[in-house]
């Protein structure tokens, strides 16, 4: 047997005493890089590209070989390659799982992918390499299905399929049973990461052999981002970006046929301003010079092989790694302009509520929870400087398909809004609605709000419900304002709304908006505009996901097929409130983001603050007090 099938040292040992036994166990054994080599050099594989050959290191397979063998020095045991398509890293870790396997006699391995397809080339690939090597340098297997590998030397790998919906797994991964060897494929692909999780906490900890391996390109921005970005804050695990231009194979040389086309003034073709910053930004973080070849290749792939599609290739091929996050799929709002946002919105927090609502306006009541899917998201609370606005729409209210009541609140600036809250149910009833809609107003006007409320057909029954409690609650003052009003407080931010309303102008007014298709169609273009041009700032995942699956459906705008679009209705109705008539007062009063900002951080806005509005208010400009 070659000298590459001798064992590692490190091995568990067990002593026994009296009435226990100790596990005492070495340090994590390094990776045999030397003895690999020497036995990769004797595989074959089926390469696209040269058909049957031994096996060869890429750029990319030598950068993932290179990184795994550090992470084992340091005692790194779990990796996360998020990788450009057609790198041969899947290829290079087929390779080391057989090896794994080989070097340790009785490993329990496990070979993980998201559907069956890819397991069936997985296994075709693992025959390929058993049938076309040499003898001598691979240990014998005695079974090999669909299923389950198990070798001569008790090592086996068992095939698991994650699965790509929530529902209807086909496999699934939950309780499959032990191991302390991992090989996850097209992780960002599996439905969930549940499964995953609950997978993980059966593997080993203390193999000094284990190895846990996750391999993926980008998926956009599902849970495995969320993963993602949390791994490379764990000291225990190692997050590696393979990028497209680690691939030797990418790039069209001087003399090809095709460089001309793409390059038509040679090596001194001026790159374009987007080719540029990509560029940078990989010397930058990567301290790597990609070349004017390399470029070519980019060129030639995008037209060619990608129908000029930027943010596919990106997903597929990133420059970096926040390249290969896209929120694709839109076609109505720009994939450029929803990655961004979700980008953004990623970074913000949020609170989560749940209402208790009863059969009298008194009853409300507002609990603080854990669980994401409570109705009330808040990202900020109330600023007694702010300027909001919200809107409402209805269950049933813009549309037959509409099932549930959306209300967004927005804080306004001069140059843009910025989302604070959603409150998002398929739950209230109207007069519950109107609850909800006064209880958030009250709260969030305590400077100024204006909420815009969409009366087709439920919406109506709403604005009557606050018609009357507004009567009820008329002759009840609401109660010393806090300097910092408290969410929780219903009923005292019910009557602030409520008692406001009456003898207040321009403060917690509710404007009407009754859609027609021709008024949803501008609503819903301007706010694409504002989506496009910045000027709104979202930070609800849901509502970004719902944005992805808007379409123009021959002037028809609104989800697709069965798809929701509650929460675009709700933004697009504030972001009309917003550019109607909130927007035109804060420019005139320059309060910008930035300034706002400013005024929240020193308690209060200054004298040159109170000038310009006191000279807007001589000049019969009206503004909010």
């Amino acid at each position: 047997m070659p000298d590459a099938f001798v064992p590692l040292s490190a091995k568990p040992v067990i002593t026994e005493e009296p009435d226990r036994f100790v596990l005492k166990f070495e340090k994590v054994a390094p990776f045999p890089r030397k003895r690999f080599l020497q036995w990769a050099s004797k595989i074959k594989v089926r390469s696209k590209d040269y058909g049957l050959t031994p096996f060869k290191m890429l750029g990319t397979q030598v950068y993932v070989l290179d990184a795994i063998c550090a992470g084992l020095d340091e005692g790194i045991t779990v990796f996360i390659f998020l990788k450009g398509r057609q790198g041969g890293i899947s290829t290079l870790l087929l390779l080391i799982d057989l090896f794994w396997a080989f070097e340790h006699g009785g490993l329990l391995g496990v070979i993980m992918v998201h559907e069956e397809k890819a397991r069936d080339n997985f296994r075709t690939m693992i025959d390929v390499f058993f049938f076309k090597t040499p003898k001598g340098y691979l240990v014998k297997f005695s079974h090999h299905n669909k299923n389950m590998l198990i070798l001569k030397n008790d090592s086996e790998y068992r095939y698991l399929i994650a699965g790509t919906t929530e529902k209807g797994r086909a496999g699934g991964l939950g309780r499959s049973g032990a191991a302390n060897f991992v090989h996850a494929s097209e992780v960002a692909f599996y439905g969930t990461g549940d499964d995953l999780d609950e997978f993980r906490s059966q593997v080993s900890s203390i193999y000094p052999h284990r190895l846990q391996i996750y391999e993926t390109t980008g998926n956009g921005f599902n849970w495995f981002w969320d993963f993602w970005e949390e791994s490379k804050k764990d000291p225990t695990k190692r997050c590696i970006f393979v990028g497209w231009w680690r691939d030797e194979r990418n790039q069209l040389p001087l003399d090809h046929p095709f460089f001309p086309k793409y390059m038509p003034d040679g090596i001194k073709t001026k790159l374009t301003p987007f080719e540029r910053k990509c560029i940078r930004e990989v010397r930058e973080a990567y301290a790597f010079e990609v070349s004017i070849q390399q470029v070519a290749w980019y060129r030639w792939h995008l037209e060619s092989e990608k129908r000029g599609d930027l943010t596919i290739m990106l997903q597929e091929y990133p420059w970096t790694e926040e390249d290969a996050f896209q929120a694709t799929g839109s076609q109505f709002f720009t994939a450029e302009a929803l990655t961004t946002c979700t980008r953004e919105a990623k970074k913000h927090p949020f609170k989560v509520y749940r209402y208790k609502l009863g059969f009298r306006f008194e009853e409300t009541a507002l609990q603080q929870t854990t669980d994401t899917r409570s109705p009330l998201r808040v990202w900020e609370e109330a600023s007694k400087f702010g300027y909001y606005v919200m809107g409402c729409d209805p269950a049933y209210g813009s549309s037959d398909e509409a099932d549930r009541t959306v209300m967004s609140v927005w804080r306004c600036y001069a140059d843009c809004m910025v989302q604070v809250a959603e409150f998002c149910s398929p739950e209230p009833s109207t007069y519950q609605a109107a609850w909800v809609l006064a209880h958030l107003a009250g709260y969030y006007g305590q400077c100024w709000l204006m909420p815009i409320l969409e009366i087709t057909g439920p919406g109506q029954s709403v604005f009557d419900e606050l018609e009357k409690v507004r009567k009820l609650a008329a002759e009840i003052r609401p109660t010393e304002e806090d300097p910092k009003p408290a969410i929780r407080n219903i009923l005292g931010n019910m009557k602030h709304y409520m008692y406001r309303r009456i003898d207040t102008l321009g403060a917690s007014l509710v404007y009407q908006w009754r859609s027609s298709e021709e008024l949803k169609q501008r609503m819903m273009n301007s706010f694409k505009n504002g989506v496009e041009l910045g000027r709104v700032v979202p930070r609800s995942i849901p509502l970004l996901e719902e944005m992805r699956r808007i379409v123009n459906d021959e002037g028809h705008i609104g989800g697709e097929g069965r798809a929701k679009d509650d929460r675009v209705i709700g933004a697009a109705l504030a972001y009309q409130a917003w550019s109607s008539w909130c927007q035109p007062k804060l420019k005139a009063m320059n309060l910008t983001m930035k300034r706002a900002g400013e005024i929240d951080e020193v308690g209060g806005p200054g004298p040159l603050d109170r000038l310009i509005v006191n000279f807007l208010k001589k000049q019969n400009i009206k503004v909010p007090a």
